[in-house]
């Protein structure tokens, strides 16, 4: 179907069709992003909203949604997204988690966003619910993110799954994802940091974001890595405003990444509220190292620290004028 066709009748049912994001950062000096998690089941809907207002107000050039993964009780990743791109007419993200879901769930839910517009899917695995150790994944579902990625592709080139009792079909209307893929530059095995990126890549991929990383260096290592093996696509790095050292120590511990020295050697041992502004000046200086490195733009964790972020945002999107 051609794009004019496409877009008459997104039009037509009310939803329009997004804008990909490598499109997006090919025509923007350095792109703000920000990560929102939904609300948790029966929780207050409206606070997700106001944090969303606040972000694009602030300077976000567009936003994330994360998806639950196994037992995880948040809903609402795809009505989310789909009022990021239409409510607040911003180019959105949505992620998708295939670790419990079998190929056809997969191909039903990514039709469901094809529908609405959405065009960029950050393919994910899913981790398991972080309190229920006995989980265990459906027996048919895709085991690794590249699978996600390539049944995506697939539907990109109009290959859809098939029943047996199905009649041949000679031809099928091609979805039309952008896909991104997540990026591991502190992963404990070196080679493997590159490997299973690139494994993402040529199974479809055209846009990164990272793990969080609080140091530059580790993302210009990674940059060199993926010029060395060939893989030409932008990668995002990820990150968040860190508050105290001990802040800072939590993050390192959960995720597995170091802080740079000098970030740590700047914030305060605990977090104090009236800091709020030099906590912030030395995050701008970790964006202009990245920005140095050749980062596309950053793209921000926002957690539930939406007043931090919001001020960066501002600052950074005051400077790029």
């Amino acid at each position: 179907m051609s794009e004019e066709k496409e877009d008459a009748l997104s039009n037509r049912f009310g939803f329009r069709t997004d804008v990909k994001i490598p499109d997006f950062l090919k025509e923007t000096k350095f792109s703000l992003s920000a990560e929102v998690i939904p609300p948790r089941n029966g929780a207050e809907q409206g606070k997700v909203l106001e944090q969303i207002d606040a972000l694009t107000k602030s300077g976000a050039d567009f936003l994330s949604v994360t998806k639950g993964a196994g037992g995880s009780l948040r809903g609402g990743s795809l009505p989310i997204a789909q009022t990021i791109k239409e409510g607040f007419q911003k180019p959105c993200i949505a992620h998708f988690t295939c670790r419990d879901l079998t190929p056809q769930e997969v191909e039903n839910q990514l039709m469901d966003h094809h529908y609405f517009g959405v065009r960029n899917i950050l393919a994910l695995r899913g981790d398991p619910p972080a309190d229920q150790p006995n989980w265990r994944p459906h027996e048919q579902s895709l085991q690794y993110a590249y699978q996600l990625i390539g049944q995506i592709e697939k539907l990109n080139e109009g290959e859809f799954l098939q029943r047996p009792s199905d009649k041949e079909v000679s031809e099928r209307e091609k979805t039309d994802f952008s896909i991104g893929a997540a990026a591991y530059p502190e992963h404990p095995n070196i080679q493997k940091r590159i490997e299973f990126f690139k494994i993402k890549v040529r199974a479809g991929a055209d846009f990164g974001i990272t793990q969080m990383l609080f140091d530059p260096a580790v993302y210009a290592q990674f940059l060199e890595l993926c010029d060395k093996e060939s893989v030409d696509i932008p990668v995002l790095p990820g990150t968040l405003i860190l508050k105290s050292q001990l802040h800072a120590q939590k993050m390192a511990k959960r995720f597995g990444v170091q802080i740079s020295q000098d970030w740590m050697k700047a914030l305060p041992d605990k977090s104090d509220p009236s800091q709020l502004d030099r906590q912030i000046e030395y995050f701008l200086a970790f964006v202009e190292k990245l920005k140095s490195y050749g980062a596309p733009g950053v793209h921000l964790f926002v957690l539930s620290d939406t007043i931090s972020c919001s001020n960066a945002l501002k600052y950074l999107s005051a400077k790029r004028q």
